[in-house]
């Protein structure tokens, strides 16, 4: 989920700075797990942050907490979890559910209660449509999704966070809903629309203000020792929830049928709505009280002053070539996550000729290596190559060299991952291709690792919130790309059905040749770029 942590207008100037500081520090650790579903992550404020930092932090996901406002954290946990663990009953359902549709209109079937094989459905003219409808509707959430971002962050400081939490929510639950009626009433609205349901991220702001939201609520309700591991606590719920729900999901679809599993969904949504009734408000009463009534609702000319006045804040801040190229390597971030989510689900049903509800065990296997990567064995790899025992032929100068050893690296086995799934003429090559691909998941947590030495810690919030916008802009050719490709390749027939993930391979060789020009700087200059900034 995309987190961007929505600074406090309603503080005082040093109580905001505080506040701001420990998100940074919370955050930054917490952005270095694997980019899920929905999005970039925020960091800053250590001097030398690296890979490094999650292995001492894994240890402590479990150790003990404080009783004092343990229970709030612990249901923002839970409604993380289940929140994420819900979305993965609606994806294949819906994926097969319209598919299903675009076939009974390919083969003249008005009756849409009866049944057509599955196996029927895999012509290329109806995986075509299939691949520009989610096409379309992916680019109108990432729109909607950045337009409404801003606004409910606003909100979230100046009304209260639980409000928001629960509109959010409800925001989700009203686009899934919609899409699900379309779906059913398939005889009275076109198919296209199922693409309103994007409007429902109007309604919160969607997944990226929920999580916002919830990471400011942890940060209102513990110490600043706590707030790490509360973060990264958070970010394992939310990949858990992502990742493994589509195996138990394919599982029901496959023994009740596609309908079971949103209904199931919208349990979990409901589920965490009653959870939130045990929510305290974290926003404390000295904000409202400093909070001016009249500035409860901010105009729409001085919300956009705000929008162009970051940016341009932001952009100030890239006085360095090598930072500019690794913000350049977070378009391929999206094009990446979106070629393990929704498009594998199709595209592997069509390629390998199996049923949608199976692609979610693929999915799944996927997920639970990208997880043990990032949590164990990239920490693990990261000490190895700055332990002192390591012959000196392997061993790096210091964390930000290996950052860059093991960022080339990542890319370079993500490229070998993609080229495999792309000419992989057997499932059991695909699984070993997405196998690669999570050895290399680490590489956006890298990249941003290294980002962060070419900026003082007060201005890396500004950084990654550039670093986001730019992860936002590939999510809006993401799924075009893929479609695109995809539909080429099943014009040309044969192996060039793989072209989506050639055509990946390439994105990200491009990505890894930039990373060659990647220079570390010298201790002087990393604090010549910090008083820069300062002084501006």
């Amino acid at each position: 989920m995309r987190l961007s942590v929505m600074p406090g207008t309603t503080m005082a100037h040093e109580e905001q700075q505080q506040r701001r500081d420990s998100l940074d520090d919370a955050s930054e650790l917490a952005s270095l797990l694997p980019d899920s579903p929905e999005g970039p992550r925020h960091r800053g404020h250590r001097d030398n942050l690296s890979i490094s930092s999650i292995a001492s932090s894994v240890s402590s996901i479990f150790a003990p907490r404080p009783r004092k406002n343990a229970s709030v954290t612990n249901i923002l946990y839970f409604i993380t979890f289940i929140t994420s663990y819900a979305g993965g009953f609606f994806e294949l359902p819906f994926t097969r559910l319209i598919e299903d549709i675009i076939c009974h209109e390919y083969y003249d079937v008005s009756s849409s209660t009866q049944p057509i094989d599955e196996s029927l459905c895999k012509e290329d003219a109806i995986q075509k449509h299939l691949a520009y409808l989610l096409a379309v509707l992916s680019i109108l959430y990432a729109i909607v999704a950045f337009v409404a971002a801003f606004p409910w962050g606003i909100a979230a400081d100046k009304v209260g966070r639980k409000p928001v939490v629960a509109v959010a929510m409800s925001g989700l639950l009203t686009g899934a809903l919609i899409e699900l009626a379309v779906i059913y009433w398939s005889d009275v609205f076109p198919i296209t629309a199922i693409w309103a349901s994007a409007a429902g991220q109007f309604i919160g702001g969607g997944n990226g203000v929920l999580i916002a939201v919830v990471l400011s609520m942890i940060a209102d309700t513990t110490s600043e020792e706590d707030r790490a591991i509360a973060f990264l606590r958070t970010h394992v719920a939310s990949l858990c929830g992502n990742l493994l729900s589509p195996s138990l999901a394919g599982f029901v679809m496959e023994r009740a049928g596609p309908w079971v599993p949103p209904f199931i969904g919208i349990g979990l949504f409901f589920l965490g709505g009653v959870a939130l009734f045990f929510l305290p408000e974290t926003r404390t009463r000295k904000d409202a009280i400093q909070e001016s009534p009249k500035s409860i609702i901010p105009s729409s000319d001085s919300m956009m002053s705000q929008i162009v006045g970051q940016f341009r804040d932001s952009l100030s801040i890239l006085t360095s070539l090598s930072l500019i190229l690794l913000v350049l390597t977070a378009l391929c971030s999206m094009p990446v996550m979106d070629s393990t989510l929704t498009f594998l689900n199709q595209f592997v049903s069509k390629r390998y000729q199996i049923k949608i509800a199976q692609t979610g065990y693929v999915q799944s296997t996927y997920g639970v290596a990208s997880i043990i990567m990032t949590l164990f064995i990239l920490p693990w790899i990261s000490n190895i190559l700055i332990d002192p025992t390591t012959p000196a032929r392997w061993r790096a100068k210091n964390e930000q060299y290996r950052d860059l050893f093991l960022a080339r690296w990542s890319y370079a086995v993500l490229f070998i991952g993609a080229l495999t799934l792309g000419l992989s003429p057997t499932l059991g090559g695909f699984v070993f291709g997405l196998l690669l691909m999570a050895i290399g998941s680490g590489f956006g947590s890298l990249s941003k690792s290294l980002m962060s030495i070419y900026v003082d810690p007060a201005h890396r919030s500004r950084l990654f919130s550039l670093v986001g916008m730019v992860e936002v802009l590939g999510s809006v050719f993401s799924q075009p790309l893929l479609a695109g490709l995809f539909s080429v390749g099943l014009k040309l027939h044969g192996g060039w059905i793989g072209l989506p993930y050639l055509g990946l391979a390439t994105l990200i060789a491009l990505s890894g040749f930039l990373m060659l020009f990647v220079r570390i700087p010298r201790a002087s200059n990393i604090t010549s770029l910090s008083g820069d900034h300062e002084e501006a």
